[in-house]
C-alpha cells in the first residue's frame, strides 16, 4: 500500500514543469489530538492548483475495548483564490477508508469509498511555516459488517449505506519547501 501510494505522489510530480515546483508537507493538529496519526504532502501544479495527498493511520484499542482504527487515503485538488499555498482556496477530494470503529453496544468493521468539497484558509507564520484552516462535507458510501456488542462479535448483519459525512476538519501546521 505504502509503496501504491508513493507511486502515484511522485506520477503526479512528474506532471508539474521543473521550474515551477513547489512542496508543501503538514500535519492536521486536530487529527493528532484524536490519536490519528496523519500526514500530507502537496504539490503546486499552477499559479492557482495544487494537488495534495494526505494520508490518515489510527491503530489504537482504548480502554473498555473502544477503538476508531482506521486507514483513510484522500487524494486531491484544491484551486487557490491568490495563490498555491496562500490565503483561500476551495477542494475536492476523493475518500477511501478501511475502518474498525467501536463505540456505545455496536461496531462497525468495513470500507468506504466517496467524494468531498471543502474549503479553508492558510495564514502564513513566516517564509516556511503556514497555519491552515478547512472544513468540509463528502458523501460516502460504506459497506460493513455491523456487530451487537463490542468484545463479543456477534454480527448483526451487513449494511450498505451512503452517509452524509464531515469530511475534512482541520487545523494543520504546514511546511513549505
Amino acid at each position: 500500500m505504502k509503496k501504491i501510494v508513493l507511486f502515484i505522489f511522485m506520477s503526479l510530480t512528474m506532471l508539474v514543469r521543473a521550474n515551477a515546483q513547489f512542496y508543501s508537507v503538514k500535519t492536521n493538529l486536530l487529527g493528532l489530538a484524536t490519536t490519528n496519526l496523519n500526514v500530507e504532502g502537496a504539490v503546486s501544479i499552477h499559479r492557482n492548483w495544487s494537488l495534495h495527498l494526505p494520508i490518515n493511520y489510527n491503530p489504537w484499542i482504548f480502554s473498555g475495548n473502544k477503538r476508531l482504527q482506521n486507514i483513510t487515503v484522500e487524494p486531491g485538488i484544491r484551486y487557490w483564490f491568490l495563490e498555491s499555498f496562500s490565503q483561500g482556496f476551495i477542494g475536492i477530494q476523493s475518500i477511501y477508508s478501511r475502518f474498525h470503529v467501536g463505540a456505545n453496544k455496536y461496531r462497525y468493521d468495513g470500507y468506504g469509498v466517496g467524494l468531498g468539497l471543502s474549503y479553508g484558509y492558510s495564514k502564513a507564520l513566516n517564509k516556511r511555516w503556514n497555519l491552515e484552516f478547512e472544513a468540509g462535507l463528502g458523501v460516502l458510501w460504506a459497506d460493513y459488517t455491523k456487530y451487537l456488542c463490542k468484545k463479543c462479535g456477534a454480527p448483526s448483519g451487513n449494511e450498505k449505506k451512503v452517509h452524509l459525512i464531515p469530511s475534512k476538519a482541520s487545523v494543520s501546521l504546514v511546511y513549505l519547501f
